[in-house]
């Protein structure tokens, strides 16, 4: 039934003994045929049964309720055909409908889209109220069309299929376009979706990460009885925050996330990262920015720039990426950056790495750069670009060509601790160039990128 608050008003009428036959006919149709109907119904049985307990009755037709006093011996009860016809109906659906519900399964439905758990299997349409994982994943889809995947460890429980509970680990929301208001809740926060891909990640300590990696999201504290909800951020691609049990929230420098596959935050099980974190000095001005490390990420196309849609990191036309950058990890990074050649960004790496940073061809290479890393004989490139992007407004290509920026790599091998880089360029007037890039690999035995 496309009109869910018709079909409310249904329940309301049927529950209330107040429905027609043609109502009672709509309302049975909608039940055989819509499965989302008859979870609305259990919904409503429920508020029923409860406001009859509180009560004593539900708002029940006066003719079709037994009188607790007993009737005088002379007056038999009388009742018509009418209101005894109507009363057998609304027994034998009521019975009905009771064993249907109790024999139907418990919980939300889902949809599994793929699983590490041989308990779930791709494609299966599953009912639960709750999903713990010790490890592995999870993605499915709700029948609101979000999508969610799931990392354990992980505990989540579905209050519906527009609102998720979150109490320990990670999960990663797509709403796609039907699901434009979805929620996540933890102990601490409450997001709201508008119309995005978003992740969301308690931790051990009970604080909330909340990262959006698409769209925007509204973050609120959560719903408390003693205190009312405030607003506490609107997040938009790029951006992320720590949620604290005071309410207060500050930047979240950065995530990590599984390669390129799905953007899922990764969860404790996951390999250990290279860069564990990247952070700057904050001369972009941007309030709560984000990094996000892909994990292992480097090797098929990966997204380059955060809030550019087309380019991605790919070898050149022909060619394979090398096997000593296969595999490391990679740093989504934000073209604007290409405007403040001041920045800097602290780079904290867990084990000995080989460091790479790819600067634009058609730029000098600032300082830092050279005097501290070496020059290789390897290229990349980003793109394909939309032609009314500055960076490549000077590029020309043949009619109907793709374009595309190329980058010289430049390498630096570093013990594990934090590295820091600089700005894109040494001059404030170098605009249409692009952004450099930056991955790390562990060092094991890596073969050596020869310098030109």
């Amino acid at each position: 039934m496309s009109d869910k608050s018709r079909f409310v008003t249904l329940c309301h009428r049927v529950l209330e003994g107040q429905a027609n036959e043609a109502e009672l006919a709509e309302f049975r149709s909608a039940l055989r045929d819509d499965p989302e109907c008859r979870q609305a119904y259990r919904q409503q049985i429920k508020i029923h049964a409860y406001l009859t307990w509180q009560h004593g009755r539900a708002a029940v037709d006066e003719s079709l309720v037994i009188s607790t006093k007993p009737d005088p011996p002379a007056t038999p009860p009388r009742w018509n055909v009418a209101q005894l016809g109507l009363a057998l109906s609304l027994l034998i659906l009521v019975a009905g409908l009771t064993g249907w519900w109790l024999s139907s399964p418990s919980g939300i439905p889902l949809v599994v889209i793929s699983a590490s758990d041989p308990a779930f299997t791709k494609g299966d349409r599953v009912y639960r109220q709750q999903i713990d994982l010790a490890d592995g994943s999870l993605k499915f889809r709700l029948d609101s069309g979000a999508e969610v995947e799931a990392v354990g460890p992980v505990q989540l429980v579905l209050v519906s299929d527009m609102l998720l509970r979150v109490t320990q680990g990670s999960v990663t929301v797509d709403v796609g376009d039907d699901a434009i208001g979805f929620q996540v809740e933890t102990a601490d926060a409450q997001i709201i979706d508008l119309g995005t891909r978003f992740g969301v990640s308690v931790r051990d300590s009970g604080e909330t990460d909340v990262v959006v990696f698409e769209g925007a999201v509204d973050v609120h504290s959560a719903p408390d009885k003693s205190k009312p909800s405030n607003t506490i951020a609107n997040l938009k691609e790029g951006e992320a925050i720590r949620v604290g049990k005071n309410r207060a929230s500050q930047r979240l420098t950065s995530v990590v996330v599984r390669g390129d596959r799905d953007e899922v935050l990764a969860g404790s099980k996951d390999p250990i990262p290279v860069i564990t974190d990247i952070t700057d000095n904050g001369k972009h001005k941007w309030k709560n920015r984000c990094y996000s490390v892909r994990v292992a990420g480097l090797g098929p196309p990966t997204k380059s720039y955060a809030g550019i849609r087309g380019p991605k990191w790919r070898p050149l036309g022909g060619k394979r990426l090398p096997e000593a950058m296969r595999g490391a990890d990679v740093v989504l990074m934000y073209s604007r950056d290409r405007f403040y050649p001041e920045l800097e960004y602290y780079v904290n790496l867990s084990v000995p790495s080989r460091l790479f940073v790819w600067h634009d061809v058609r730029l000098d290479p600032p300082d830092w750069l050279t005097q501290d890393f070496q020059k290789t004989t390897i290229k990349l490139r980003s793109g394909p670009w939309p032609p009314d992007n500055d960076i490549v407004s000077q590029i020309e290509v043949s009619e109907g060509e793709e374009i595309y920026v190329e980058y010289e790599v430049w390498q630096r091998d570093v013990p594990a601790g934090m590295v820091t880089l600089g700005g894109n360029h040494n001059s404030m007037r170098k605009p249409r160039f692009a952004m450099y890039g930056i991955a790390a690999k562990a060092l094991e035995d890596e073969p050596a990128i020869s310098e030109p």
